[in-house]
């Protein structure tokens, strides 16, 4: 990265290109300082938005502790906002880094508050992810009927399942008749 860059938006264009190219200590430097700058400007939405992303990158790194200390307080900036789709994705990020962290209460809620978000803005794709994670996390927590209803409930909300979905979500429900539910 050359130091005569000094547009946030053309940090942050370096820093998602870094990203999909997976040189992730060059995305990690360039996010942190896209952020930086942004700040500068007073614009706390897209220096959010780049805390956000730099937690993602550093969870892919093996940073827990860094990824939540770049993802807390994002989804509360976005939230104020009007930006519900960067604070439900924010909410996603920072369950992830609370989940890698071992906060799995905090992981959990902050899921649910993601999930919640997607399903109210009809972000089917996204809300089906979150609430996977969620049951995953279920299932670590010892809430095995719990994770299957919350994944039934992913699997519910697809207007076009494919056949794994399909036969995922037969599979699914056998517990239930099991138990008279």
């Amino acid at each position: 990265m050359t130091s005569e860059i000094s547009s946030p938006n053309e940090l942050e264009r370096l820093a998602l290109n870094a990203f999909r190219e997976n040189r992730l200590d060059e995305a990690i430097q360039a996010f942190t300082t896209a952020r930086q700058a942004f700040l500068a400007e007073g614009n706390e939405v897209k220096a959010a938005e780049m805390a956000s992303s730099l937690s993602v990158v550093l969870l892919k790194t093996k940073r827990p502790e860094e990824a939540l200390e770049a993802a807390t307080g994002a989804p509360e900036i976005f939230i104020q906002s009007g930006e519900e789709t960067l604070a439900a994705q924010a909410l996603g990020n920072l369950g992830s880094a609370l989940e890698a962290c071992g906060d799995l209460k905090g992981a959990e809620e902050a899921y649910r508050q993601a999930a919640e978000l997607f399903e109210n803005l009809g972000d089917t794709e996204h809300h089906r992810y979150t609430m996977q994670s969620l049951s995953h996390l279920q299932l670590r927590l010892g809430r095995p009927l719990e994770a299957l209803g919350t994944m039934q409930h992913s699997l519910d909300s697809q207007s076009r399942p494919g056949v794994r979905d399909r036969l995922l979500r037969c599979l699914l429900k056998l517990p239930n008749r099991f138990l008279g539910r």
